[in-house]
């Protein structure tokens, strides 16, 4: 069983850090961005059903004339 020395306990924490730093980079730069991917394509649906709700009903305050209710 090998002995763990300063010659080689700092190169197993560097390669340690090295390691775990490009596995969080990979994992927020690619994982995720596809959560928020849903989450934001899931908001724009949202937000065109509700534009088009609100589109339609202004259509029909449009066609109400509100000048004649005297």
């Amino acid at each position: 069983m090998a002995q763990f020395e300063v010659l080689i306990v700092f190169p197993l924490i560097w390669a340690l850090l090295i390691t775990l730093f490009f596995h969080y980079k990979l994992s927020i730069e690619f994982m995720i961005p596809t959560f928020f991917g849903t989450k934001k394509f899931r908001e724009k649906k949202l937000q065109s059903s509700v534009s088009k709700f609100l589109i339609k009903n202004s259509r029909v305050e449009l066609d109400c004339s509100y000048t004649n209710a005297n």
